[in-house]
């Protein structure tokens, strides 16, 4: 029963501590509890948006971006390897050449007959139809077509890093020395355009009763009546007036020279088909070849053209026979008759060592830049030696000859190297022949 006195101690409290006892301490937190909460208030913006995962995956990219452009590289390296079969552009074989940019074209092997049968022709029947020839590009067909002519190279400027312009020997921009035919270029923008024909071969390259026993010998008998037969075809075409149309079914050359001047000193006959390319399928006899356009005479005045051939050499100016010179004459006999001068005799000729003399033909009067057509017809009949030479000699204020023949020249463009000093067969020739160069005006190709 309770007490009922105030003294009495009231009954003790658990929750209260006893008197005069310390209050027990707070409970402590864990030491691994406040190590995580200190790490989380010190994670960064970057951190909890991921930014870890982010910059492993652009590291993973990254590393496979290098070995992706690794590969095309290497691929790209590997097909633009030197190829024998193709070519570069860039000229001469400058220093840097070799580094100049490929081009994986190949060149085809020269066929002239297949070239012959398949190439588009240009024809022109009128003697008096002008062509535009083109420029020449920084690597045409052309300048590749230069490279298959003899001793020459491209004519491009060259895209490749070393520029392409080196000292190579070719017909180009080089430094070295430009090399080109007697007979004319394959890559000249001015010059007379020249055509080849082999008698001994009809257009399908078929043998003609003109190639004899034994085409390539000189002398042999068993030609005899093959070169009765080729002198019989080429009096007709010049008795028909130069006409092409005569020759639609003789074997012709597909590629045509530029001639800047007619100064052929004696060489084998096989220099000819040589020239143009068709040496393997012609035989070095009963050929011609014709070249023929329009020139503008450079002066006001009187000259003669002055020369000679072995088989033949014939100049027809202005449509009419000015010079007909050589071991053979067709057209004006061994009288030196020229009919298209009033049946003018010529008998006056310049010295030589050729074999026969520099016949001079009738006088000429020309008019400053007067645009005259022009055609010169050369040939071997029999094989062996062949030359053709063709000079001027300007008329003097006294009315006769200067006495010094100049070369008739139709570019002011340099020599070929083989001519660049004349000939010792034919002595005082001015080669420069300056104030007397004939421009061409219009080039007829035979096609």
């Amino acid at each position: 029963m309770p007490s009922s006195d105030p003294q009495a101690s009231a009954p003790e409290d658990p929750s209260v501590p006893p008197a005069g006892s310390e209050a027990p301490n707070e409970v402590e937190t864990p030491p691994e509890a406040d190590e995580l909460q200190v790490h989380r208030s010190k994670r960064t913006f970057w951190q909890r948006l991921g930014g870890e995962g982010l910059t492993i995956s652009l590291i993973i990219h990254l590393i496979l971006i290098i070995i992706a452009a690794i590969w095309v590289i290497s691929t790209v390296t590997d097909s633009i390897k030197k190829d024998p079969d193709s070519f570069a552009t860039g000229q001469g074989g400058g220093a840097a050449g070799d580094r100049a940019k490929q081009f994986k074209t190949r060149v085809q092997p020269k066929n002239p007959k297949t070239l012959a049968k398949n190439a588009a022709r240009i024809t022109s029947k009128s003697p008096n139809a002008a062509i535009s020839l083109p420029d020449l590009p920084a690597s045409s067909v052309a300048t590749l077509t230069s490279g298959m002519m003899s001793g020459g190279s491209s004519k491009g400027f060259g895209g490749g890093s070393g520029g392409g312009i080196g000292s190579g020997l070719g017909v180009g921009r080089g430094n070295g020395k430009n090399f080109v035919s007697v007979f004319g270029s394959k890559t000249a923008v001015n010059g007379l355009p020249g055509t080849f024909y082999d008698f001994k071969q009809n257009k399908a390259g078929k043998p003609t009763a003109m190639m004899g026993g034994a085409p390539e010998k000189f002398g042999d008998p068993s030609n005899g009546a093959a070169i009765g037969l080729y002198n019989k075809e080429v009096a007709e075409f010049f008795e028909k007036g130069f006409a092409v149309a005569s020759l639609s079914n003789v074997f012709r050359a597909p590629d045509t020279l530029l001639a800047s001047q007619i100064f052929i000193p004696p060489c084998p006959a096989t220099e000819a088909p040589k020239a143009y390319g068709v040496d393997k399928e012609c035989k070095p006899s009963r050929w011609i070849a014709h070249y023929r356009g329009a020139v503008k005479a450079p002066q006001t005045g009187r000259f003669r053209f002055v020369g000679s051939g072995d088989d033949f050499l014939t100049v027809r100016w202005n449509r009419k026979v000015a010079l007909d010179s050589g071991y053979q004459q067709f057209l004006v006999g061994g009288e030196n008759v020229y009919g298209d001068y009033g049946k003018k005799k010529c008998d006056e000729t310049h010295a030589s060592t050729l074999g026969k003399p520099m016949r001079c033909g009738p006088w000429i009067s020309i008019t400053k830049d007067a645009e005259v057509p022009l055609e010169v017809v050369i040939g071997e009949t029999p094989g062996g030696t062949f030359y053709a030479i063709v000079c001027i000699e300007v008329m003097a204020p006294n009315g006769k000859g200067e006495g010094t023949l100049k070369l008739f020249r139709m570019t002011t463009d340099e020599l070929p190297e083989a001519i660049k000093n004349g000939h010792p067969s034919v002595p005082n020739v001015d080669m420069v022949a300056e104030g007397w160069i004939f421009k061409p005006a219009r080039a007829t190709v035979a096609r």
